[in-house]
């Protein structure tokens, strides 16, 4: 329904006058639509997107999701597919464009693979009638784009209306970041500040969960609600192991490159988790920490963990590494222009591979 413009007509009514007389007659100018039925289309389905899928499935709406970096523990946060045929994942894109009565966005801004993520192609493909909510980032939606298809529907109802046809319902496009003149300025365009975290709740929750995950990342090397990084999670170990995180160009050949330097070294590899986003690959890795009770230390080839840390980060395309080891937040070496910094300064203490 027409929620806020009814309101807004009801503060004029009453500055008229006139509100108690109309205050029934009037209620056809705001009529909406059921929900029951209508599908959804939501579009990223990480906690929020599950979140307003279970909602929008207890409400009687067909759902239908698109998030082409899924992980497993957010899947795990979805109903199944198969309960009451009300929710399914897509692949495509453009097909949860067309078949959608709402479309709602939360999915992070990142430059060259989600800008404009709703542009001309998807706009073309949705009902005339279908809204769009974006709460996510303004840049996901083409503003030109969007506005080029409301004027199309508004010169199309103007002809409608002198030939004394039906008009065409034209859907909403609400967010709550500032618009361009080409649509703020609209009636089907409702724009308000951004109220996701304005209770005195959510802003303690959201300050205790950021303390929490750059806790997390500094004890453990887990990733998780970055926006321009794979969410990375390996279980710890209670054995004699260390933490290797590596970040490094997400290109063919990459993973054998950096296997192959704890191979040559005849180090042992425990567990292992790769992960990636767009350019972006983020590798995990706990090695088997020497043993001079159990292990041929002779057979080492490195002697250090800067010794070995410096092999890693000087492959080509390696980003930065990170050795876990006493200190949490430290053991951090980059590789900028092939100039390796950080290897040197990082277990001050720690005894080497030979002198375990």
């Amino acid at each position: 329904r027409g929620i806020l413009e009814g309101a807004n007509h009801m503060k004029d009514l009453h500055q008229q006058g006139t509100a108690k007389e109309r205050i029934e007659k009037d209620k056809a100018l705001f009529g909406g639509q059921e929900l029951v039925n209508k599908t959804l289309g939501v579009v990223g389905l990480g906690a929020i997107g599950a979140a307003i899928t279970q909602a929008a499935i207890s409400l009687g709406m067909n759902v239908i999701g698109y998030d082409p970096t899924l992980s497993v523990h957010a899947a795990l946060r979805l109903p199944s597919s198969q309960s009451d045929n009300k929710f399914r994942v897509l692949t495509d894109l453009d097909q949860v464009c067309a078949r959608c009565d709402y479309l709602t966005l939360h999915a992070p801004y990142i430059k060259d693979v989600t800008h404009h993520l709703i542009g001309e192609k998807q706009l073309i493909q949705m009902k005339p009638g279908a809204s769009i909510l974006n709460f996510a980032r303004e840049e996901l939606v083409d503003t030109k784009a969007l506005a080029d298809r409301y004027d199309y529907f508004m010169s199309t109802n103007t002809l409608a209306k002198q030939n004394g046809e039906k008009e065409t319902k034209i859907g909403k496009y609400i967010c709550d970041f500032a618009l361009p003149d080409t649509l703020w300025k609209r009636p089907n365009v409702i724009s308000i500040p951004h109220l996701g975290a304005s209770t005195a709740e959510a802003e303690e929750n959201a300050a205790s969960m950021a303390a929490d995950t750059i806790k997390n990342f500094l004890e453990t090397g887990t990733i998780v609600n970055s926006v321009n990084f794979p969410t990375a999670q390996l279980p710890n170990r209670d054995d004699a192991s260390t933490r290797v995180c590596i970040v490094n160009e997400n290109n063919p050949g990459m993973l054998g490159k950096i296997m192959s330097i704890f191979g040559d070294a005849q180090i042992n590899i425990l567990q292992h988790i790769n992960a990636s986003r767009g350019n972006i690959a983020y590798n995990v890795i706990d090695i088997a920490t020497p043993n001079a009770e159990s292990d041929d230390l002779s057979t080492f080839n490195f002697k250090s963990w800067d010794a070995l840390q410096l092999a890693l980060t000087s492959i080509p395309d390696v980003k930065s590494t990170r050795l876990i080891l006493d200190t949490p937040g430290v053991g951090y070496a980059i590789n900028v222009n092939n100039n390796i910094f950080g290897v040197g300064g990082n277990a001050q203490g720690k005894l080497t591979f030979a002198e375990v």
